[in-house]
């Protein structure tokens, strides 16, 4: 796959404190170093949703056409690798780190889209990176055969969900209340669907972008429509405090109105057969 590369330059020095710069990687959650005479390569790996990059220390410097750049920055042979299909979630995410990397060494960045050596800018190098990634999108519609594309925001929000799993599971252990993982699917008619189980009797968090409910009874897992669901019982459901827009909760309080629409309504009966989809084949 296509690499999205951000190089580091410094004003008029090509000094690094290598031992620093290392210190500075390991002490990130994610970070794992092999260096040889070849190269120093840190390689990133997101702790909750495994997405890869790579920053690396060549011999060499990796920049093209750097005899057009403004000769008062100095290549540090240092540059970042990252998928060019890598959703912005997770992009924006390795960018914070690019961000204090520059903070804390003082470093400027390069991209082969930019017109000269900048110091680094969130809303730059975001906006840079959406262009390169729609442009190479637009160009490769077959290899994209094996990817779901969807919507910046949904994704988004369905990623910082997956993000913030362990910190809301914990928040609402004392509630006894359960926080669902995703699951991605396929249907049979190759379309993408977003589903969470649900125990009968139990206290649940509902995230959001929604398309099934695998309802679990004591002696079977029925499929239901969440867009049929929660019309039912969306007055018995409170917002998430303080969390993504979309995410809704059963209190105790309301609890039984909501166990009891579940025992005596009828469900739409769900035909599909559903196949595993890998978080990583998402795209935005």
């Amino acid at each position: 796959m296509s690499l999205f590369n951000i190089h580091f330059f410094k004003e008029k020095s090509r000094k690094i404190d290598l031992e620093q710069l290392i210190a500075f990687f390991e002490s990130i959650e994610g970070f794992h170093i092999e260096m040889d005479e070849k190269s120093v390569r840190l390689y990133y790996t997101h702790p909750r949703l495994q997405h890869e990059s790579l920053f690396v220390i060549t011999p060499k410097s990796q920049v093209p056409d750097i005899y057009r750049l403004s000769p008062k920055f100095l290549d540090l042979n240092f540059h970042l690798e990252m998928p060019i299909l890598t959703p912005d979630y997770i992009a924006k995410h390795v960018f914070e780190i690019v961000k204090k990397v520059c903070d804390r060494f003082d470093f400027h960045v390069y991209n082969e889209m930019f017109e000269d050596v900048l110091p680094f800018k969130m809303d730059v190098v975001l906006k840079v990176f959406d262009m390169v990634k729609r442009a190479y999108i637009t160009k490769n519609p077959i290899l994209l055969s094996d990817y779901r594309i969807l919507g910046k925001e949904k994704l988004s929000s369905m990623l910082r969900y997956l993000d913030d799993l362990g910190e809301l599971q914990n928040y609402y252990k004392e509630l006894d209340t359960y926080v669902p993982k995703y699951h991605f699917l396929v249907t049979e008619k190759k379309d993408l669907v977003v589903g969470i189980e649900w125990k009968e009797h139990t206290l649940t968090v509902f995230p959001p972008h929604l398309d099934y409910i695998f309802y679990r009874l004591a002696n079977e897992i029925k499929v239901i429509s969440y867009e049929e669901l929660f019309p039912l019982i969306e007055k018995y459901t409170m917002d998430v405090p303080g969390f993504i827009k979309g995410t809704k909760v059963i209190p105790k309080k309301t609890s039984g109105k909501v166990f009891r629409i579940m025992k005596k309504q009828k469900f739409m009966k769900i035909s599909h057969t559903f196949q595993k989809e890998s978080l990583k084949k998402l795209i935005d």
